[in-house]
């Protein structure tokens, strides 16, 4: 497995401590990408990309009128966003 997390992670903390990106006297930056998923599997665990996503959609009452619905949902990459390897 990549990764890309923890080195963009630290690439991100580098460039935000360069002068004008943060207001001056800042300190201890940190920065955590979001959008990952803790996965599960075969006495493993690993980090996957995860992508939230929202859907409309029309749905009939009792009594017929059409009714606008949402909900969420979450859908997980197979592949590695920034250097393309396979997610095992």
């Amino acid at each position: 497995m990549c990764n890309c997390k923890q080195d963009t992670e630290s690439r991100l903390v580098e460039a935000l401590a360069e002068p004008d990106q943060l207001p001056e006297g800042a300190t201890k930056i940190s920065a955590r990408l979001t959008g990952y998923a803790m996965m599960l599997g075969e006495n493993l665990m690993r980090f996957r990309q995860v992508m939230p996503i929202e859907v409309e959609f029309q749905l009939p009452t009792k009594a017929g009128v059409m009714k606008l619905k949402k909900q969420k949902m979450s859908m997980t990459a197979n592949y590695c966003m920034f250097c393309g390897e396979k997610y095992e």
